[in-house]
């Protein structure tokens, strides 16, 4: 709840960070976030349950997680057809199986993290790693998954969320 998120919470030090993170002054972004960042309300709309919730799929046959769900299980000893039931990763606890610290992309705080993720219930995903401090990650932590800003589209005054992954 949200005694444990303030019990976890950095202290931003930088005061312009902040006023950038806030929209309360202009930045200079550079030409990698010129990049018009359309939103695809259409898709968020037939998708919710997968973007919003992390709803993936899990095998009747097999029980192999999976995301994001699809006809096919994904469990190469399967391959059941039509077999998944909805699973929610959300509350799931992962593991970071290999990472990626990426000074190219735009950020308001680089280097974007990156990370694939693996669940103990079968399934990968690959996501935004947050909350963690510049330099080596090590593959094994454990990481929880949090619903957070992933990017603003500023031409349509849209906050697009997403879900990253934070150390456990």
């Amino acid at each position: 709840g949200v005694s444990g998120s303030l019990a976890r919470r950095k202290e931003e030090t930088n005061y312009n960070k902040y006023l950038g993170f806030n929209g309360l002054i202009e930045l200079e972004k550079g030409m990698r976030a010129e990049v018009d960042k359309r939103t695809a309300l259409t898709v968020l709309y037939r998708k919710n349950d997968m973007l919003t919730g992390l709803v993936g799929g899990k095998c009747r046959v097999c029980g192999t997680g999976q995301y994001p769900r699809t006809r096919i299980c994904v469990n190469p000893n399967c391959k059941a057809v039509d077999s998944q039931d909805p699973y929610s990763f959300a509350d799931q606890q992962g593991t970071i199986l290999s990472w990626s610290a990426d000074f190219l992309t735009y950020s308001m705080s680089p280097p974007n993290h990156y990370g694939m993720i693996t669940f103990a219930d079968g399934g990968r995903f690959m996501a935004d790693l947050t909350d963690v401090e510049q330099g080596p990650i090590d593959s094994g932590p454990k990481v929880k998954m949090v619903f957070r800003v992933k990017d603003r589209d500023e031409k349509r005054g849209f906050i697009r969320y997403f879900w990253k992954a934070v150390p456990a």
